[in-house]
């Protein structure tokens, strides 16, 4: 990262007024604000100026957190805002170039990305959008939402990041509807043919990555999660149980102390079930197939249209 003296007093300028664009924001904060960004240097400059001059400009103007973000946890609470800051401008660029300017642009402002719909067991409406979510916006920059008759019930939060030539996806968070949760999930496995959510949101971001070309997905544990850091530690409660479901999608526990699932999990041919339950085997399998060809086919025409396949 480059650091020109002048250009940095100007990016640091459009950033404070952006973060505090009334009197009313106390001094204490816009202290913090300047002691965590002389802390962090380069990565406080390089994260200023990208969002000053790409589609998020207008986007801060509203949300006036996100110039802090890189001086907060994000994805991994071990991570330095260095890493931060390439992660989050490498997640935004590359969705930009998936959805285009304008689809990405919508769904930083809250609009969302449909991708499927399939019928459940009993005729329910099962919906898979993509958003970006004020409430997840600490564990990805993007976020699966699973609803059943429009009640939504699972979201899975995500970034895309492009190491070198290659990209990949980092998983930073799963949380299902707080309360009557334990029902829900209850009727909709039994809509999705006995099939988790969690796993079917999961088999969701697996044909997202085969439509970016993603050669990696890293989810996070539950001991590296951002709630489990300092700040958030005597706030928030996790609930999911993290590594249990990486491992129960095939994860496998790397030198981060996160865990890599594979991008793409082989089905046990329908030969291979008992006998007595293949036809239930066979309407989930219809069921998925359905879910990831309506995925590729959203995901490829944007990905025509907006020339995603020059991230590859």
């Amino acid at each position: 990262m480059s650091f020109g003296v002048s250009r940095f007093a100007s990016d640091f300028s459009w950033a404070y007024r952006t973060a505090f664009p009334t009197r009313t924001v106390s001094y204490d904060k816009r202290g913090r604000f300047v002691l965590r960004t002389l802390m962090n240097l380069q990565p406080s400059a390089h994260w200023f100026r990208y969002l000053k001059n790409s589609y998020l400009n207008d986007i801060a103007v509203k949300e006036p957190s996100l110039v802090e973000a890189v001086h907060r946890p994000f994805f991994d609470r071990n991570i330095t805002a260095t890493k931060r800051a390439w992660l989050m401008r490498g997640h935004f660029e590359l969705f930009q170039t998936l959805f285009g300017a304008r689809q990405a642009s919508e769904a930083m402002a809250g609009g969302r990305i449909t991708l499927c719909r399939i019928a459940g067991k009993s005729d329910e409406n099962i919906e898979i959008s993509m958003c970006r979510s004020e409430t997840f916006k600490r564990e990805g920059g993007a976020t699966l939402e699973l609803s059943v008759n429009n009640v939504a019930l699972l979201w899975l939060t995500f970034s895309l990041v492009k190491p070198e030539h290659e990209v990949m996806i980092k998983v930073g968070g799963i949380q299902c509807k707080v309360g009557d949760c334990r029902d829900l999930v209850r009727d909709a496995t039994h809509a999705l043919h006995g099939i988790q959510p969690r796993l079917l949101l999961i088999e969701a971001l697996r044909a997202v990555a085969g439509l970016v070309g993603c050669t990696k997905i890293e989810c996070i544990s539950k001991e590296n999660h951002i709630y489990r850091s300092w700040r958030y530690r005597s706030k928030k409660t996790i609930h999911a149980e993290y590594d249990q479901l990486w491992k129960l999608a095939g994860g496998v526990e790397n030198s981060n102390g996160n865990f890599d699932i594979p991008c793409h999990v082989e089905e046990t041919p329908i030969e291979d079930r008992p006998s007595k339950k293949r036809a239930e085997y066979r309407r989930r399998a219809s069921l998925l197939d359905g879910m990831r060809q309506q995925i590729h086919g959203g995901v490829a025409n944007a990905s025509q249209v907006h020339g995603a396949h020059e991230v590859m």
